[in-house]
């Protein structure tokens, strides 16, 4: 079994590992930095509660520099994804 440890050893000090995980590091970080949008879109949380769902829809208004809540009802009886895009068109329209 020390073999098998010693050869794991070896190969994490090896100059190819520590270039490949800089790499991974590297590009990850480049990733999130371009692939970051600097505009503020919708944010919207969906909760499940008794007798069907809740759905907390968030938006950053700049005029007023703050965050605008608002919390919708989805029953049971409507199917969850219909009634996402109602609120969504809602929403989008009464902006």
């Amino acid at each position: 079994m020390g073999w098998f440890k010693n050869k794991i050893r070896n190969w994490l000090s090896s100059d190819d590992y520590d270039d490949r995980c800089t790499t991974a590091i590297s590009s990850s970080k480049r990733l999130r930095e371009v692939g970051q949008i600097s505009s503020h879109g919708m944010n919207f949380t969906v909760y499940s509660a008794n007798g069907g769902y809740v759905l907390e829809y968030n938006v950053y208004d700049p005029k007023k520099d703050e965050n605008e809540y608002t919390l919708h009802i989805i029953d049971s009886n409507t199917d969850l994804g219909t009634g996402i895009s109602h609120i969504i068109t809602y929403e989008m329209l009464r902006r």
